[in-house]
């Protein structure tokens, strides 16, 4: 997972920074934009427009020595000097075969033509559908590291720090990355400490440049406290989001909404009421379990077939681990709190922490899976198919109801000519706060990026550097916003933009799904579903801010009511007194298994065998019957034992928890 963009929505931690690590970090609030606002900018119709091509001409020097008396990138000069290509490593969960490309990319030139840079997109790639463990052990065997890589916990990355494969940036941010000194500073997110030293593995040494600030609306906030955010709200159970096909839903329920009804009444009204939302009468886990079965019932009866292939009612694995699963799915139906998970929790009434996946609540939910497998609800050739051939059911509309980051691609079903769509469906039940917390706490990036020792030269890393910094400056997150001037993509008046095309302007200010313009252009925008993990066409270019930042089209147009605004609105969150944040426990360390990486050394030891963890895990889903599937959770166990899931690690757990967190514990809800 996605688990990344949003685990890196919550590993959290609190510790204070010095001045040696960055210089210039000590004020708070230093940043180099006007604070950002949703009411900022143009009208519909400018009075006057200046020609976005009627740009200043290139100005000679440095572009790094000037990202802070220019105004758009275009005005930057021409590189003259050494050209790189980079060969990336996107390290995050198994990897996915999504390889979202761009017809009229106007971002990766840009980036070319000022620093020089290119990564390699021939020759970049994931995790393959392996653990990143494995894959690592394969890269090393062969000895074929790329020149960086995205990196969001750096646990697993230990051994390979200790080995020397990368380099200490320690010094090189203080020389050459201000943009980045100034727009992630550590005095204001300190988790960005932790996460660059991984846990201060050799004290202060810095192993990765930090990029991709998650919680867009707190960490804005953070920089600039007059901001206003003009998104949606998340409910109690955060992203565990379920969707279902609408005309399936109309067949079963006449009276549900259809996304498009759902589009139409949010720009009649600019809201949603609870009644709105709980259209359909699902009111507990049983009455979902109920659900799935009745949707068999109906593709069997209809005898539904989409493209002349078998509907399915839903799946048990998309080819890659089992995060969607065992965390989101299995949250939702069994109404845990956000940013829970299958390996540890903290429990409310022992006041220790857990392993989830030791739990009778676990194991009694695994079990259901199984019995959903071998009913056939959830495919069981989806336990031996890989990622590419999930995605095309998926995106052919042959699950009924998929989950969470397995959404299907608006854009891919449009251009196919499908008449329906999906929608997000809600259980209208309280959430498990009894024994499970919500946590949430101080805010970071959503990944590092590594550079390699033996792939880039050290007199080439000044560039490399410069060019993460200049994507991280204002003048950098504007081109990849807006595209750059010279790309004429929108009109100027008085320093307010507006895009040209209204389809472009759908995608990047109200998040349109289906149109496809801000992949065209390489425009950057986490909250489509193409390009949710990254925000951006293949391969991936690193940002500043997961969402929108502060010089986004979204946090700086004049919006109305847009119907591609109403799949977030459509939310229980944005009922009064149901958002996630009011349900949240703020805490300095967060309760997953990987904040505790680098300062417990169990957790690093149990999680450099996860990948044997979690495919004995996904084969208890293939049990054929109740009592080989005891056999297999036996097994299932006793491998995670072997693994370090002990009693002493608990211990350890528990110890770093409840120190980090002594001035929290007690206001825990």
């Amino acid at each position: 997972m996605n688990k990344k963009l949003i685990r890196s929505m919550t590993l959290i931690l609190t510790i204070s920074f010095i001045m040696a690590f960055y210089a210039g970090c000590t004020k708070t609030k230093e940043v180099e934009t006007t604070p950002a606002s949703s009411t900022a900018v143009a009208t519909d119709k400018p009075t006057e427009t200046t020609a976005a091509a009627e740009t200043t001409a290139p100005a000679a020097g440095n572009y790094y020595e000037m990202l802070d008396k220019v105004a758009d990138s275009s005005e930057l000069p021409d590189w003259t000097g050494k050209q790189l290509t980079l060969k990336a490593w996107y390290t995050h969960g198994s990897g996915d075969a999504k390889r979202p490309s761009s017809s009229d990319d106007v971002v990766t030139p840009e980036i070319k033509r000022v620093t020089g840079v290119t990564i390699d997109k021939d020759g970049s790639f994931d995790n393959g559908g392996q653990d990143v463990k494995v894959k690592m052990g394969m890269l090393n065997a062969s000895n074929d590291w790329p020149e960086i890589a995205f990196v969001g916990d750096m646990g697993p990355f230990k051994d390979m720090i200790e080995a020397g494969k990368v380099y200490d940036l320690t010094d090189a941010l203080q020389k050459y990355a201000p943009n980045m000194q100034k727009r992630l500073p550590i005095s204001t997110f300190p988790l960005i400490e932790k996460q660059t030293t991984n846990n201060y593995q050799d004290g202060k040494k810095v192993w990765g440049f930090p990029a991709l600030l998650g919680n867009p609306d707190n960490t804005i906030k953070a920089l600039h406290p007059e901001y206003v955010s003009p998104n949606p709200i998340n409910g109690p159970q955060g992203y565990n989001w379920i969707w279902v096909r609408d005309d399936i839903l109309k067949m079963m329920y006449p009276s549900a909404k259809s996304q498009d009804e759902i589009d139409a009444l949010y720009v009649k009204n600019g809201k949603f009421t609870k009644e709105d939302i709980f259209d359909v009468p699902i009111k507990s886990h049983d009455d979902f379990i109920k659900f799935l079965y009745d949707v068999q019932k109906l593709i069997k009866d209809k005898g539904l077939k989409e493209n002349g292939k078998p509907m399915q009612v839903s799946y048990a694995n998309g080819g890659q681990d089992n995060w969607s699963t065992m965390t989101q799915l299995f949250g939702n139906i069994n109404r845990l709190p956000a940013n829970n998970n299958y390996f540890t929790y903290y429990d409310k009434l022992s006041k220790t922490i857990k392993y989830s996946f030791q739990q009778d609540f676990f194991k009694a939910g695994i079990k259901e899976f199984n019995k959903l497998v071998r009913d056939g609800i959830m495919d069981p050739n989806s336990l031996l198919e890989n990622n590419a051939s999930h995605l095309e059911k998926l995106n052919n509309g042959q699950y009924a109801v998929p989950y969470l980051y397995d959404t299907p691609d608006a854009s891919v079903m449009k251009a196919a000519g499908k008449t329906y769509r999906y929608r997000k469906l809600w259980i209208d039940a309280p959430v498990n706060f009894d024994t499970h917390i919500a946590p949430l706490g101080p805010d970071g990036g959503n990944y590092s990026v590594m550079v390699f020792k033996d792939k880039v030269k050290e007199e080439d890393l000044p560039q490399v550097i410069r060019y993460l910094d200049y994507l991280m400056s204002d003048v950098g997150e504007k081109m990849y916003s807006w595209g750059p001037k010279s790309a004429g993509l929108f009109d100027e008046t008085d320093g307010k933009r507006i895009f040209k095309d209204k389809d472009l302007e759908a995608a990047m200010v109200y998040n349109n799904q289906d149109n496809g313009a801000a992949l065209k252009y390489n425009l950057f925008n986490t909250r489509i579903s193409t390009t949710s993990n990254y925000g951006n066409a293949w391969p991936y270019y690193p940002a500043y801010m997961w969402g929108a930042g502060p010089n986004a089209p979204l946090n700086n147009y004049v919006r109305i009511p847009s119907a591609a605004d109403a799949l977030g609105w459509f939310d229980p969150g944005n009922l009064p007194g149901n958002s996630q944040a009011e349900a949240s426990s703020t805490l300095a360390v967060d309760q997953a298994l990987w904040a505790f990486f680098g300062a417990v050394p169990s957790a690093d030891a149990f999680w450099k065998n996860r990948d044997a963890f979690e495919k004995t895990l996904t084969k208890t889903l293939a049990a054929k019957d109740d009592a080989q599937f005891e056999s297999m959770w036996k097994a299932f166990q006793e491998l995670a034992v072997q693994q370090g899931a002990t009693e002493q690690s608990l211990k350890e757990y528990t110890d770093y928890f409840l120190k980090s967190n002594k001035d929290y514990i007690d206001k825990i809800k």
